[in-house]
């Protein structure tokens, strides 16, 4: 996974996005394999039920943030120890 900048029209301003190494710079996951959905930024300004950025539920886009939290901390924690 890597991270790239993504307009956000609900925050109306770019946000950080998680994208897989394999998608081309500049473009984003669909809503087709919404497990791969991840804004780090998902709750700051969310005002509906939908991302507009990936179009999929907020529910969705919280559980790939938790997910991908989760991961993260793992990998530091592997790292350090």
């Amino acid at each position: 996974m890597k991270t790239q900048k993504a307009f956000c029209s609900a925050c109306d301003r770019q946000v950080e996005v998680v994208v897989p190494e394999d998608l081309p710079e500049g473009s984003l996951p669909s809503a087709h394999d919404p497990a791969s959905c991840i804004c780090l930024e998902f709750g700051e300004s969310c005002t509906g039920s939908l991302c507009p950025l990936f179009d999929v539920p907020t529910g969705q886009m919280e559980e790939n943030y938790k997910r991908i939290a989760k991961e993260m901390r793992e990998k530091r924690k592997a790292e350090e120890g």
